[in-house]
């Protein structure tokens, strides 16, 4: 088993090259910054400042990180028996597991789905409030993520260094790509994709 997440691994790294190449790429279709643009990168910065600046909230990110585990157990059919968070660090006991509830914390914000929910359901003219907390909350995410990854997490080390980072970052890098979409016009997937396929092409040539 170790030796097919090396394989798959090894497959991911040209495919994330690929996907970051296009991911910036795309911006190219800009032509001037929009409302939403700027709503979603206001959120985001927002957090930026209070994390390097004032605060980071570990708290908020452990209890997120634990929940998430709890989640993805729920998804899979699993019964979470505990869960205890604390300043320190937290913990969840579950009876089901696998790559996907492990590594769920890492490309999974919780934080910006509970927002992305109340984004398909509220009335347009709150849109903007949040849309910010969008930003606001995914930017939470990454740069929490980017931190408990400098620790030394059992998380990672359970299905390997290379194949877990690579997934992570896969995922992180679509839902970026994704959320961007939802706040711009002059961001569309469908475009980040065919740079992909593009730049897949013009490998083939050589």
């Amino acid at each position: 088993m170790r030796l097919f997440r090396f394989i798959i691994a090894l497959l991911l790294l040209p495919v994330n090259a690929v996907l970051t190449v296009a991911f910036f790429k795309n911006f190219l279709y800009f032509k001037e910054i929009q409302h939403g643009e700027i709503v979603l990168l206001a959120g985001f910065i927002s957090y930026l400042l209070l994390h390097f600046i004032l605060y980071r909230p570990v708290f908020m990110h452990v209890m997120a990180h634990e929940l998430t585990h709890a989640f993805w157990a729920t998804l899979f059919g699993g019964k979470v028996k505990a869960l205890n968070v604390s300043h320190e660090g937290g913990s969840v006991t579950m009876d089901k597991s696998n790559f996907l509830v492990v590594l769920a914390p890492y490309f999974f914000p919780f934080y910006t789905v509970l927002a992305l929910l109340v984004y398909i359901i509220v009335d347009i003219k709150y849109v903007d409030y949040i849309m910010f907390l969008i930003g606001f909350t995914y930017s939470f995410h990454l740069a929490l993520t980017l931190y408990s990854l400098k620790q030394k997490q059992t998380d990672i080390k359970e299905f390997g260094l290379l194949f877990s980072f690579t997934f992570i970052y896969l995922v992180n890098l679509l839902m970026l790509a994704g959320i961007i979409a939802l706040g711009s016009k002059q961001y569309n997937m469908l475009n980040f994709f065919n740079e992909a396929l593009r730049l897949v092409d013009g490998l083939r040539v050589f």
